[in-house]
């Protein structure tokens, strides 16, 4: 079937204006003005336009929405489309429906300037974005007055970094105990199988780059190496203004359990080269749509950004653990906060404002203030205080007491005998998974680990001994010297559970 031209003529002086036929976006997505939705993948973003859901006078004609709103296509992003489509949208909403648009005039502006809540403000300086564009083009449908209005106007805009310098419990950043609480949740509900490798591996690469969700959906296999043992992510960068979402990239290392991880994953995939590290076919469940990319694109298979950050919330709602900052109600996990959190621990490491910038591939330094606003006296404050509060919900010794390796789930089978040479050649305790394909630095992370299970006569005394030596010698830089915190908490743990289960026993008690 024949696609019509969309022909419009403007006011007296200005020509007519034509929507082609075909355009193309920035990335070089093919589509058409003319239709009625307008509907495709760019990279990691879907575009969803559907025209019906504006209804517009004769006077407002829907001709000139579009005709801005392609230009927009051809030379921004899809998600800054999308944003402009959706803000205007949100005017027709707002506006009183008793009153008839002729124009789009000030005052209409004004009126929706001030329907807007506080943390909504922000919509009114996108509205101005395409209404601005409207005018200069010469379309019909908002009065030139308005343009200047809004142009002169003070516009509020979002307020940036609020949830940041504010340690919004539900958007900001997570605290350190809730980071560490986090990092555990995630650990055990994959160790039990209660959460897919993706979802696992997202977390971790979340909490080791910051990055936003859209970099994480335009991965690729040939993005990770292995090179002697040292295990590399290279992530696109996104909001760059270059053509698309793997247009640059920025080097992360990644530790030797992520990256083991990581290989895994892969290799469970069978992805190489130009595979996507998340395909929509894994993350989405059976029976969603699959909104498949056309034969050649090179996002052909990934998820988009949206679709994936859904599925990674609906995943850690299952298992996030509680919080006393929204008294012990699961803590809210979303992708930008761990983005957030990334920030701000870098921040407290000392890092410079340049340093921050370039690891969250911002392209300057305007939007890392934030990450340096909040007092440090005021966050070991607020820290303290949760770690006291939350300390009898995330015991760090999560294992078994057993009495002996006669006693263990294994019972002496290759690989399930735990060791520390460092402090004796005596066995500690037992691996309940015979530490098949663990990565995990023996015996420190074991004591952490749903899988340990720790002999009632191993050595524990001497382990803790060791660590808290090592830890004295880190004492310098306390974020480094906190690495094995937990593990040292739970060997105190299972130095207590030993203590009580000898008590018992000599009383008669029983282990």
């Amino acid at each position: 079937m024949a696609h019509l031209l969309e022909v419009h003529v403007d006011a007296p002086g200005v020509s007519a204006r034509t929507l082609p036929e075909a355009a193309f976006t920035r990335s070089g997505v093919a589509f058409r003005p003319g239709e009625k939705v307008w509907h495709w993948r760019d990279g990691p973003f879907q575009v969803h336009i559907d025209f019906a859901r504006v209804t517009l006078p004769p006077t407002v004609p829907l001709f000139s929405l579009k005709y801005v709103l392609h230009v927009f296509a051809k030379r921004s992003s899809a998600s800054h489309l999308t944003n402009l489509f959706e803000s205007f949208v949100h005017f027709l909403r707002q506006r009183d429906q008793e009153t008839p648009l002729n124009v789009i005039t000030a005052q209409e502006a004004g009126n929706f300037a001030a329907s807007l809540s506080a943390h909504e403000s922000w919509r009114i300086g996108t509205l101005n974005v395409l209404l601005q564009k409207w005018v200069s083009l010469g379309l019909e449908g908002v009065d030139v007055e308005c343009a200047r209005y809004l142009r002169h106007r003070r516009k509020p805009g979002n307020v940036k970094g609020a949830a940041v310098r504010q340690r919004d419990p539900e958007e900001g950043p997570f605290s350190e105990d809730e980071y560490t609480a986090l990092y555990k949740a995630v650990d055990a509900a994959y160790g039990a199988g209660e959460i897919p490798m993706w979802v696992a591996l997202l977390a971790r690469l979340l909490f080791a780059c910051g990055g936003r969700v859209s970099q994480y959906a335009s991965l690729k296999a040939m993005d990770f190496s292995n090179e002697g043992g040292h295990f590399v992510l290279n992530l696109p960068q996104a909001k760059t203004g270059l053509a698309h979402a793997r247009a640059s990239f920025l080097e992360f290392r990644l530790s030797p359990q992520t990256g083991r991880l990581l290989a895994d994953h892969l290799e469970q995939l069978q992805g190489t080269g130009n595979s996507p590290m998340f395909p929509e076919s894994v993350v989405l469940k059976r029976g969603e749509k699959l909104d498949a990319y056309s034969e050649g694109d090179p996002f052909k298979g990934h998820c988009t950004r949206d679709a994936l950050s859904q599925a990674f919330r609906d995943a850690m709602s299952e298992l996030a653990p509680p919080t006393a900052r929204l008294d012990y109600a699961p803590m809210p996990v979303t992708p930008k906060r761990f983005r957030s959190t990334f920030g701000t621990r870098l921040a407290e490491e000392g890092a410079s404002r340049a340093e921050i910038a370039e690891r969250l591939g911002h392209a300057d330094l305007q939007n890392v203030d934030v990450y340096f606003e909040a007092s440090p006296a005021i966050v070991d404050s607020i820290d303290k205080a949760m770690g006291r509060q939350l300390a009898p919900l995330a015991r760090a010794f999560r294992g078994r007491l057993v009495e002996d390796e006669e006693h263990s789930t294994n019972k002496g089978a290759p690989g399930s005998r735990i060791i520390d040479f460092r402090v004796s050649n005596k066995p500690l305790a037992s691996c309940s998974g015979s530490a098949k394909a663990c990565g995990f630095n023996k015996p420190v992370a074991c004591y952490t680990c749903f899988k340990f299970e720790p002999w009632l006569d191993g050595p524990h005394e001497l382990v803790l001994k060791r660590l808290e030596a090592e830890r004295d010698q880190l004492g310098k830089d306390e974020r480094i010297a906190a690495i094995n915190d937990d593990a040292i908490e739970a060997v105190r743990e299972v130095i207590a559970e030993c203590s009580l289960a000898r008590a018992q026993q000599a009383t008669g008690g029983g282990a």
